[in-house]
């Protein structure tokens, strides 16, 4: 994402979509009722005696939309927004506007400190290169880009393997080439994680290493005790993770889910629900607070927040397997500084 104008004085910032991973950012800083900027294409009304064999006109308008609905659908490529035009000759009429990559937007609303801090945390993502995860055994294989709210599966490719046997050799060739093919389409990668249990992983480490084609991209190896997502997923929660993915917020979210796990079941410092929160957050004992997306815009939300000072605060993806687990304590986690 990029910023074009911060205009705090009058609440407003114009912005620049990069990435589908923004659209997920500016999912979250809009709400009902704020306001919004930007072009669309709309008929031209036709006067009665031109045919109606001629296809109507559509002309490139900007608009000013007051939002009433905002539809995310993740891994696709635009964000839908509902609303009614505040200005104008089309005053009062309602509207549907579809954001996507290269779009600008000019967001009309006094952005609180953790929308800001989501804004600025967008605008560093657009610097950062694709991470690219191939999970596999001997058997299939995943190809999954690492987003900001969650794991893109793009490709499940099989060995075909089957039965006892079956050669090696067809393994190696066939099942390789294919993946190899398919790392080939994306674009821009800017490491490719290689990992999975057994030792097929690193076979095909050893074979794609060496291809000039991947010359000038990192690529690294680890063992897994599982493939597929799954596998992934254990690999952001773990220690040698940290380097790599370091500023990812999904590998971050991972690490956080787990110390508040661990916290819970050894130390007792984990606690979970809006009641017991708001009551650790008055005597300032709240040390880091998770809160599901889907919690995010509640107001309850923002009354738990103003009791805080010096809190962590992160929003987590509904989209991942960590937004699933702070929804069944009820979208809100924290950590406290100290056993009370």
């Amino acid at each position: 994402m990029k910023i074009i104008e911060d205009n705090k004085k009058d609440s407003k910032i114009i912005i620049m979509i990069n990435t589908v991973d923004d659209l997920w950012y500016l999912k979250n800083i809009l709400s009902p009722d704020d306001q919004i900027i930007t072009s669309v294409f709309r008929r031209v009304e036709q006067n009665s005696d031109l045919t109606r064999s001629k296809a109507t006109e559509r002309k490139k308008i900007k608009i000013r939309l007051k939002i009433e609905k905002i539809d995310f659908l993740p891994y696709t490529d635009n964000l839908k927004i509902l609303g009614e035009i505040t200005e104008g000759e089309n005053s009062g009429s309602h509207q549907s506007v579809m954001i996507g990559i290269d779009d600008e937007i000019t967001v009309i609303k006094d952005l609180n400190e953790e929308e800001r801090n989501l804004l600025k945390e967008a605008v560093e993502n657009y610097y950062r290169n694709t991470i690219v995860f191939v999970s596999m055994d001997d058997e299939t294989c995943t190809i999954a880009l690492l987003k900001s709210y969650g794991i893109q599966g793009i490709g499940e490719i099989s060995s075909e393997k089957s039965g006892k046997d079956y050669e090696v050799s067809n393994i190696k060739s066939g099942y390789y080439d294919e993946i190899i093919s398919a790392l080939k389409n994306i674009k821009n990668p800017g490491a490719i994680i290689i990992l999975g249990p057994g030792f097929e992983h690193t076979k095909f480490y050893d074979k794609i290493v060496n291809n000039p084609a991947f010359s000038n991209i990192k690529i690294y190896d680890f063992p897994e005790t599982d493939n597929g997502k799954r596998g992934i997923y254990e690999f952001m929660a773990e220690k040698k993770s940290d380097e790599i993915l370091k500023g990812a917020r999904l590998a971050s979210d991972e690490k956080l889910i787990e110390n508040f796990l661990m916290n819970l079941n050894k130390t007792q410092l984990s606690v979970y629900g809006f009641d017991e929160l708001i009551k650790y957050a008055k005597m300032n004992m709240l040390e880091t607070l998770l809160i599901s997306e889907s919690k995010f815009k509640d107001p309850e939300t923002r009354k738990l927040l103003n009791e805080m000072s010096g809190v962590d605060v992160h929003i987590i993806s509904d989209y991942t397997d960590s937004g699933g687990i702070i929804k069944q304590f009820g979208g809100y986690c924290g950590i406290l500084r100290y056993k009370y």
